[in-house]
């Protein structure tokens, strides 16, 4: 098992999955792993950190002129020595496809699709994620070859993993876009590869692997939305983070969902499990309202991803200690991952957490997941 916990890195536990060429959560980690190939996969380790923070990539103005400022790849990175034209075809793939199945926000489309791509020329660990990600979504489109595609997927995520854990500083405003950017993209990944779900031998693996998600979704908000989202609100990805804010007491929530209010005060609970468990239900009503689900279904990710990255410090520990309250609430997510199903990096991501939760809680439990059971059932 190993930790991450360097102030710019994703911060999450985990045990090797013996994934070849090197074990993903291994090379998340920076650790040695026991599965690695003979034959090593080349080093993106080709980061200055200390020039990273003086970078101008995401600075409004230049301190000298005014105008906005220009970087040019040679400020943090240089060309990765691992791509060639199987790489040159995912970029080109990432352009023409898989950006626009990020969303369905003609404004957010324009920033995969353009403004990811050239900060990725300069943070190089960035494009290497994005390229993993349309290796992940040819393999769909690609099913002949799909065995090709998750392995280049999984080579890529490697350097950019690497990459990304060469950055030793804080993150600030000179690179809290890259990393918002990047973070989103991993956990897109790690929910996406169906090669590593498949891999999983039981339903209690599944499960290790969803909370693994959750929480490193959830090291979004430590890495970058607590402290800079007024930054973002400014920068040039501010159309990802402008949304509609549905207030309480959320109409468009399940009648269905509401009983989950009763979890708490039938429980017998800490004060702190209870404040953690009323927020991320509130959030959750919150994105049910917002999503507009189960009545509407969805073909991208779009703003699945907006419960996760709003929990608690509190809340993620709990779900890490499999607190049946914590895995109960995580169920209800399902129904709305469930309800995004359509979309190629969801799949039936929702359906299988709701029943190996099902599973891990056993009949004691059952009466709270009915309404969750029902809903994968009818579809």
């Amino acid at each position: 098992m190993y930790q991450l916990q360097s102030p710019s890195k994703l911060i999450l536990g985990w045990q090797c999955d013996e994934t070849q060429p090197r074990c993903v959560n291994c090379a998340t980690a920076d650790a040695q792993c026991q599965y690695l190939a003979s034959a090593k996969v080349a080093s993106s380790n080709e980061y200055d950190p200390s020039r990273l923070a003086r970078s101008p990539a995401f600075s409004n103005t230049d301190e000298a002129n005014g105008t906005a400022a220009v970087s040019t790849p040679s400020t943090v990175g240089r060309m990765s020595p691992t791509w060639d034209i199987h790489d040159m075809e995912l970029l080109h793939h990432w352009c023409t496809h898989t950006y626009k199945t990020m969303t369905d926000v003609p404004d957010q489309q324009l920033i995969w699709q353009t403004t990811a791509v050239t900060i990725g020329f300069t943070y190089t660990f960035l494009l290497n994620e994005l390229l993993a990600i349309a290796a992940l979504h040819m393999a769909i489109c690609r099913p002949e070859s799909e065995n090709v595609w998750h392995t280049r997927a999984t080579e890529l995520q490697s350097l950019a993993l690497k990459g990304f854990n060469s950055m030793e500083q804080q993150v600030d405003e000179s690179n809290c876009v890259v990393v918002l950017l990047f973070s989103a993209l991993v956990g897109t990944h790690l929910l996406g590869d169906r090669s590593r779900i498949r891999a999983l031998a039981s339903s209690s693996d599944y499960l290790d692997h969803l909370v693994s998600c959750v929480s490193l979704m959830r090291s979004i908000r430590g890495l970058v939305l607590q402290n800079h989202s007024a930054f973002l609100l400014q920068s040039s990805v501010r159309a990802l983070m402008i949304t509609r804010n549905p207030k309480p007491p959320y109409d468009g929530v399940p009648s269905e969902c509401r009983q989950l209010t009763a979890l708490i005060t039938e429980s017998d609970l800490r004060p702190s499990s209870i404040e953690a468990y009323g927020t991320a239900i509130d959030r959750l009503f919150w994105l049910f309202d917002l999503a507009e689900v189960p009545s509407q279904p969805h073909d991208t990710p779009r703003s699945v991803f907006a419960w996760p990255v709003q929990l608690t410090d509190e809340y993620t520990a709990l779900l890490n200690q499999r607190r049946p309250e914590a895995l109960i609430i995580l169920a209800y997510y399902g129904v709305i991952l469930h309800s995004f199903r359509n979309a190629w990096c969801i799949g039936d991501a929702g359906a299988s957490m709701i029943r190996a939760i099902d599973a891990q809680l056993g009949s004691y439990w059952s009466r709270w997941l009915q309404w969750p059971m029902a809903m994968i059932a009818s579809s």
